[in-house]
């Protein structure tokens, strides 16, 4: 489909002329990289999530990367429970720190874990990814007692009994990509509580080095201020994305707002075209990625996708699909903890069509 047939796309612009006049700030200041503005914003986001630290990156697989880093250099790898349907990029730094990555199958309805197969999968001992998928929190307080990586990139704003998706685990991942809640152009954020693992994330991000402390500051070593500790990476963030991500934060609460309203509409407009949706867990508020949708057959959605090729309608499969599907998986240790039929049948059910920041009227899919 060309672009210009597109009628309703998954995703659309959320930048005024704040975002613009911020970006100019920022190039009249002669400062572009790392500064003053990313800090402000790091603090404004931990303040927003409700954790202690917050280290922006490049892009949310940058945040994955950098928080799967932390936690295998100081525990070394193991075995990771993972949900069956996520993102790519969710899943590939465990393959690349040397995990096994044990899949269980997903909820139909919530599209996060099946809880019953998590806590029958887990062996003490387990590290715990946990996927908030397509903007819907996962049930935490039914999850196995044990460490959880938290992967908040699709569901920024989302909540589970009033606290903020991003601060249940040791640490937790969000994503300002263009199709997401908010848009830093690219951009990424890891939150924690933990102040050792935000002074290694902050070394991971620039080349695993130390210049961005004082000396004595970084886990009681006095190191000179360009040493090596840590494997690193530059994954840094610049200082127009954050000093961009300042004004969207202002807006996200609105913009939040109106997704769940959208979603809310959505599902009354679902039903009467026969189609199932996802529903948010008991104690859960969904800021509403995207809008899923499920038919009875995979005939009817066949059919569907066609109409919506025709018609110009933007939509995509429920993220990976079964992941154990996909040609990468053989590059992978890992096994499923039975057959994932619930994976299975929403990757031959279900799509999603995009959800915005403004008001949707969703006859427009008729």
């Amino acid at each position: 489909m060309s672009a210009n047939h597109v009628k309703f796309p998954t995703a659309t612009s959320t930048w005024g002329n704040e975002e613009r006049d911020a970006i100019i700030r920022v190039l009249d200041s002669g400062r572009m990289t790392m500064g003053e503005k990313t800090e402000e914003f790091e603090e404004a986001y931990a303040k927003y999530i409700g954790s202690r630290y917050c280290v922006a990156v490049n892009s949310g697989s940058s945040a994955n990367l950098l928080m799967v880093a932390a936690y295998t250099l100081l525990n070394g790898p193991g075995t990771v429970i993972v949900p069956s349907i996520a993102w790519a990029t969710s899943y590939s730094p465990f393959q690349q720190y040397g995990w096994d990555l044990e899949f269980v199958d997903i909820d139909r309805e919530t599209l996060n874990y099946n809880v019953h197969d998590l806590n029958a999968a887990h062996n003490d001992g387990d590290l715990i990814l946990a996927v908030n998928l397509l903007g819907n929190p996962n049930e935490f307080d039914r999850f196995p007692d044990e460490t959880i990586l938290e992967d908040n990139c699709e569901s920024m704003g989302a909540e589970y009994f009033g606290k903020k998706c991003g601060s249940f685990g040791l640490m937790g991942s969000h994503s300002t990509y263009f199709a997401h809640h908010m848009c830093t152009m690219e951009g990424g954020m890891i939150t924690t509580d933990d102040k050792f693992l935000y002074e290694m994330l902050v070394s991971l991000r620039s080349h695993g080095w130390t210049r961005h402390f004082k000396p004595g500051n970084l886990h009681g070593v006095v190191p000179e201020k360009f040493t090596f500790i840590y494997p690193g990476y530059n994954v840094r963030p610049t200082d127009m994305q954050c000093a961009i991500g300042l004004e969207q934060l202002k807006k996200l609460p609105a913009f939040v707002k109106q997704r769940h309203e959208n979603q809310e509409s959505f599902r009354e407009y679902a039903k009467k075209r026969g189609w199932k949706t996802q529903k948010e867990p008991h104690g859960g508020y969904s800021s509403s990625f995207g809008c899923a949708l499920f038919t009875e057959t995979y005939e009817e959605l066949t059919e569907l996708k066609k109409k919506f090729d025709e018609t110009g309608i933007d939509y995509r499969p429920v993220m990976s699909g079964d992941f154990t599907n996909s040609p990468s998986i053989k590059y992978y240790n890992y096994s499923t903890y039975g057959d994932l039929p619930n994976t299975a049948w929403v990757e031959d059910h279900g799509i999603f069509v995009g959800n915005h920041h403004t008001k949707v009227d969703w006859s427009i899919l008729d």
